[in-house]
């Protein structure tokens, strides 16, 4: 319980984050990038101090978001015995699960649940640096405006926190 209380939180703060940051580039493969697809249009995260947060919790809990403007994109995986390099299933929508917002407005939040799912993989899981790689893809639906949007592409290399 303690682990989805700090994902809500997470995924609450990520979707409040200022929308005046700066645009990124899209680094080469040895910077530390983070970059999708949202319905086919590609999404860099802006390069403000907390426009992208990566974070292992304890060992068992991985959390990733980036936001650009208003559109924020979260992923929080809880696994134990720890996060480890593999393929997570993303099929909720708190713990192990997907998230897209789009505004500042209560009903615009898309998550994964069982019919609207995707993966995370951890590619590379470096402990001595805090560095975490990989890629990722989700579905997710909103049944206030019943709709669903795609995330594709997804790949990420970035440091990550441990608190």
């Amino acid at each position: 319980m303690k682990h989805l209380k700090k994902i809500a939180l997470f995924l609450t703060a990520l979707i409040t984050i200022s929308a005046s940051c700066k645009k990124t580039t899209d680094p080469g493969s040895n910077d530390f990038y983070f970059r999708c697809k949202i319905d086919g249009q590609t999404y860099i995260p802006n390069s403000c101090a907390n426009c992208i947060t990566c974070a292992i919790l304890g060992d068992t809990t991985f959390l990733l978001g980036g936001n650009a403007g208003f559109d924020a994109i979260a992923i929080g995986i809880i696994y134990k015995p720890a996060i480890t390099q593999k393929t997570y299933n993303l099929n909720s929508n708190i713990a192990n699960g997907g998230t897209y917002k789009n505004s500042t407005i209560t009903n615009d939040r898309f998550d994964t649940d069982s019919l609207h799912f995707g993966q995370l993989q951890i590619i590379t899981l470096d402990k001595t640096n805090k560095i975490i790689e990989g890629t990722f893809h989700f579905n997710a639906y909103n049944s206030y405006r019943n709709d669903s949007v795609s995330i594709t592409d997804g790949k990420f290399r970035w440091k990550y926190t441990t608190n």
